[in-house]
């Protein structure tokens, strides 16, 4: 496997103390922890404005929507529609959130849009079938354990768990399927906690970015993985960007000549009420009472 990759470096400031970031990590995961109890109930909604192309947020396993408020809020920032796959408790088949997720772009109407993927995320995008991924632009597939985990093993009992394991038949597919595709690029860290080895999320291309921090939640929910993102999408968009919609202009001098037409049709009214009313006086005074006649004494 090759190991040439980029580095993302914070635009402004430095890189946080390791004691800082592995802090950062330990709040995430209890923050993870609750929003996929508060997930259950609550789920974000689709932003469907911006001018630039559509994102789509997949998360990885035991993930929920609310996971991905920052990130959002962030990418909403930059102008992007943002929707986020509701995939419910995300311990089920691989296979099946794949099957979910394309018919949630397909029931949006999304297209040319942008994948972001935590960790299971990656697999799932993975499975998309050809009505899927027409669909979409770029995958970005974040702490992706692309040919496996060896966390997989403490947990055997969800059927995630079993195809995320090294050598599994699905983990395969992944590497064959995301190997013929150019518009796959991985972001990782050397600091995982959670895709052991750490290269199991790289694809070996000279385009992978690495995130010189540690955590695997780090990755999208620290602001150094949010702003990587970020500007990964944004450099992206810079390639080949959308036409910005503008008004039409017509429109507004229709609107301007209605307005300044406006107070001539009240003057003209006025003249054409006084055109009519003077023939009526001229009535008025022709038809003047006579002078009555006197009556001859009897």
């Amino acid at each position: 496997m090759k190991r040439d990759h980029l580095t993302y470096l914070p635009e402004k400031g430095n890189i946080r103390p390791v004691i800082v970031q592995h802090l950062a990590e330990i709040y995430h995961h209890i923050y993870y922890f609750f929003c996929h109890i508060l997930g259950i109930f609550i789920e974000l909604p689709d932003h469907t404005e911006g001018y630039k192309r559509p994102i789509v947020c997949v998360s990885g396993f035991l993930g929920r929507g609310l996971t991905w408020t920052a990130m959002r809020k962030h990418l909403i920032s930059l102008g992007h529609p943002v929707y986020v796959v509701p995939l419910g408790f995300q311990t089920g088949n691989i296979r099946k959130k794949s099957k979910i997720l394309e018919n949630f772009l397909i029931e949006k109407n999304i297209k040319d849009c942008y994948l972001i993927c935590h960790s299971m995320g990656g697999l799932i995008a993975a499975g998309l079938s050809y009505k899927g991924r027409d669909r979409v632009r770029k995958i970005f597939v974040v702490g992706s354990p692309m040919h496996g985990t060896y966390m997989a093993y403490l947990a055997p009992i969800f059927p995630c768990t079993w195809q995320m394991m090294p050598g599994s038949k699905l983990v395969k597919e992944v590497v064959e399927t995301y190997s013929k595709f150019h518009n796959v690029q991985a972001v990782f860290t050397k600091g995982e906690g959670i895709v052991r080895p750490w290269e199991s999320a790289t694809l070996g291309h000279f385009d992978d970015v690495e995130i010189p921090e540690y955590g695997h939640l780090n990755l999208y929910l620290g602001p150094l993985g949010i702003e990587c993102l970020g500007s990964l999408v944004t450099s992206e968009e810079k390639k080949e960007p959308l036409p910005i919609k503008q008004k039409p202009a017509v429109k507004e001098d229709m609107k301007k000549e209605t307005v300044a037409s406006a107070p001539s049709k009240k003057v003209s009214t006025k003249t054409t009420a006084t055109k009519k009313t003077s023939p009526a006086k001229k009535k008025v005074a022709k038809t003047a009472p006579k002078k009555a006649k006197p009556k001859k004494k009897r």
